[in-house]
């Protein structure tokens, strides 16, 4: 990816020697209020890559040429939520902080494009890009950048959607499944959200003996979707997620059953705060949410003064949805019921003693056989390796801007970017 990782946003700004941040206008009802914070002047607002290779020979500087034994598919991929602009219209209120000219969206849009050439995702994930923008200015600009696209706008009367990108001579799709949350015989599933499902075959180069033909390995699952921002509905947000889910399981179940590994990346806008129970549940796969307010799912924000809670109970949703509590189509279980499937995907899932994952002193010296430390596979938790990610802005930084947006970052988030390693020999 070359030096553009080593590049931060610079910006002035008109603090002086010190200053004291009051409390910003930028704050609405419902968010948390910090005390005043004295900040020093800044200069410069870094986002700055975070190197987790653990060896620089190996990670984003690495110039020299890789031995085919082994040659390895690298990529990035970049989740941004760029705020669509008939919804900052809509929603004035929340952007009274901002000068009006930086929220015109020819701005804007100046500010996004500028930003996804300087780190140039090998894929893209887009949530809230409006329709007629995206089509009209956004698709054009990224086909000329090299990208496929996939959008899926949102249903009933909203705007904006959700897109997949991929950078054309890295990845080709093997299908996409446009995803809709709404369910009109379902009370639940009363609202407009969607999502996409993407299955995406890596394309690598063979050495020189091949020629610079090129061959495929993979696939990988991209999934991107933007879940209700109601903080108070957990029950939708987490039903949502479970459609998601399944669709997920239903696009690479053809691959499992062949026994091979189709790893998947999930990323959205998922209304949610960290290691809050939504959070957790999309890491560890499970969740014990009887009895509990819907409100707690996302942990948005703190409803315990309300005399009535909305709490949830099982089943979370009614089996006419057809999806398990397992988060799988009841389809896709039938057809899996009858068959014994011990694949390499399947025994994973098996805990396992921590000592058989040391290697024994005496163990013979075998090339090929007992060179590898025993479990490795398992810590690296299968075949893609996170390799660096794009550092987070710091509290400070933001209450210096006086929040999101502002003339640097145009959106009310900002973008996440991360770069994997795939192991091709798992495939």
């Amino acid at each position: 990816m070359g030096d553009r990782f080593l590049a931060g946003w610079h910006f002035s700004t008109a603090l002086g020697d010190r200053e004291v941040v009051d409390y910003p206008s930028w704050q609405f009802q419902g968010m948390t209020y910090y005390p005043p914070v004295e900040v020093a002047p800044l200069e410069v607002a870094w986002r700055e890559w975070e190197d987790l290779s653990g060896s620089h020979s190996q990670g984003l500087l690495r110039q020299e040429p890789i031995q085919e034994s082994e040659r390895q598919f690298e990529f990035t991929i970049m989740s941004y939520n760029i705020l669509s602009q008939d919804l900052l219209e809509v929603n004035a209120e929340l952007y009274a902080h901002c000068p009006p000219e930086i929220l015109t969206w020819d701005f804007r849009l100046n500010n996004i494009i500028q930003e996804l050439q300087k780190w140039g995702p090998d894929i893209l994930c887009l949530q809230e890009a409006q329709e007629n923008h995206f089509w009209e200015q956004l698709e054009p600009f990224l086909s000329s950048m090299g990208y496929d696209c996939a959008y899926k706008r949102r249903t009933g009367s909203k705007t904006d959607g959700c897109a997949v990108c991929y950078q054309r001579t890295k990845f080709s799709a093997i299908s996409v499944s446009l995803v809709e949350y709404f369910r009109p015989d379902i009370e639940l599933l009363d609202r407009d959200n969607v999502g996409l499902v993407v299955l995406l075959q890596p394309m690598m180069t063979e050495g020189l003996a091949g020629g610079g033909q090129r061959s495929e390995v993979g696939p990988i699952c991209i999934a991107n979707t933007h879940l209700l921002f109601n903080p108070r509905r957990g029950d939708v947000k987490l039903t949502q997620l479970a459609i998601m889910l399944a669709e997920i399981d239903r696009m690479i179940d053809p691959w499992q059953e062949q026994g091979r590994s189709c790893p998947v990346l999930l990323c959205g806008d998922f209304n949610s705060v960290p290691n809050m129970p939504l959070y957790q549940f999309i890491r560890t796969g499970q969740l014990h949410y009887q009895g509990l307010p819907t409100w707690m799912i996302s942990g948005q924000e703190d409803c315990t003064y309300k005399p009535y809670q909305r709490k949830l109970y099982a089943p979370l949703w009614p089996n006419r949805l057809g999806i398990t509590e397992n988060c799988r189509y009841f389809t896709q279980c039938e057809k899996k019921s009858d068959k014994l499937r011990y694949s390499h995907h399947f025994m994973l899932q098996f805990r396992y003693c921590q000592i058989a994952c040391q290697r024994p002193h005496d163990l013979e010296l075998i090339q090929g056989v007992t060179d590898a430390k025993p479990g490795r596979r398992l810590l690296q938790d299968g075949p893609l390796k996170l390799l660096g990610r794009l550092s987070l802005l710091s509290e400070e930084d933001l209450w210096a801007m006086k929040g999101l947006p502002n003339e640097i970052y145009s959106s009310d988030h900002i973008c996440l970017l991360a770069k994997f390693r795939l192991d091709t020999s798992y495939f």
